[in-house]
């Protein structure tokens, strides 16, 4: 999809009138469905990034008036589409294949099993740690009150979610890991957290 600099413009003045602020933000939201990306396996994360962000573009006009809230969750949204479709196109491929392939790109076994335990948490968990991490510096800040705000909790309740969660997904990694280390399948019989 080829993009215009008059549909780039209006999704800057979507993230915020200010250019400067909406540059900032743009970066922000990229490196953070980067990271997303990342996390899920992929070895293109970059170009899904972009794909998302020009999908976002392409249904600005439609979107920009209906849309409330925080303009990161909508592209949040538009990359778990994508997560989706990307996984639907590689179950079909490997059903085509006769010759067993390894669809699924080198990870290492931390990033494997992270990936399974955010999956398995319920999608309010998994994106209120996924957007934890979104900006860095006063953005984060003013990022995490904007989320208190809409789950409607105090900020000490929302931090206090959020490490709850940390804490959760660290004690499943250091399961993994032991379990990683006596070769058993590293998620099996461990309770998630729901």
């Amino acid at each position: 999809m080829r993009v215009t600099q008059a549909e780039f413009d209006s999704l800057l003045v979507w993230l915020n009138p200010d250019r400067d602020l909406a540059g900032r933000k743009y970066q922000t939201i990229h490196s953070g469905l980067v990271r997303i990306f990342i996390s899920k396996g992929f070895n293109d994360a970059e170009d899904l990034a972009d794909e998302t962000i020009n999908r976002v573009m392409g249904r600005l006009p439609d979107i920009r008036e209906r849309f409330v809230g925080e303009p990161a969750h909508y592209f949040h949204g538009v990359a778990r589409n994508i997560i989706r479709e990307n996984n639907r196109k590689k179950k079909l491929v490997g059903n085509l294949v006769d010759v067993r392939v390894d669809l699924e790109p080198e990870k290492t076994d931390e990033l494997d099993c992270l990936g399974h335990y955010l999956e398995s948490l319920p999608s309010g968990k998994r994106d209120l740690i996924l957007d934890y991490y979104l900006y860095e510096g006063r953005a984060k800040v003013e990022h995490h009150r904007q989320m208190a705000k809409q789950l409607a909790i105090t900020l000490g309740a929302f931090r206090n979610r959020a490490h709850q969660i940390r804490l959760h997904l660290k004690s499943c990694m250091r399961q993994c890991a032991l379990k990683k280390k006596q070769n058993q399948r590293p998620w099996s019989k461990f309770q998630i957290l729901h």
